[in-house]
């Protein structure tokens, strides 16, 4: 089952890639195990105010690519979407000093609905 997802994971994130749908494949990077930073932070570099972003930026469950997320704004200049990102990073739910369990069901939530909008973006019309 896991080589299955990751075959599926790294076709998704290269048919985005081939879509220049950046933020999608940012958050497929941070799927895998363990995350693609690098490929992740190079993604949400590519970036536009034309991608979506203050509809996937609530989606975003991994701080390190919320925080890469503000300093990519903050060097834009783009300070509406700083502060947006900087009001998500105050989420409870993905304070990392919660409890395990409630961290993975988080998680798990914010990739479902990731995933159902990715899947309603791409495949219905």
């Amino acid at each position: 089952r896991r080589v299955r997802e990751a075959v599926v994971s790294t076709q998704s994130t290269g048919a985005c890639m081939n879509l220049n749908a950046h933020i999608e494949v940012a958050l497929l990077c941070c799927m895998k195990t363990p995350p693609d930073y690098g490929t992740s932070f190079q993604a949400l570099k590519r970036t536009t105010n034309l991608d979506s972003l203050h509809v996937y930026y609530p989606l975003f469950w991994d701080v390190n690519l919320l925080e890469c997320a503000i300093a990519l704004h903050h060097k834009r200049g783009e300070t509406m979407l700083r502060d947006f990102v900087i009001g998500l990073m105050g989420q409870p739910e993905i304070n990392e000093n919660n409890p395990p369990i409630l961290l993975r069901r988080t998680i798990e939530a914010k990739k479902c609905v990731f995933l159902r909008t990715l899947f309603m973006k791409f495949f219905v019309r």
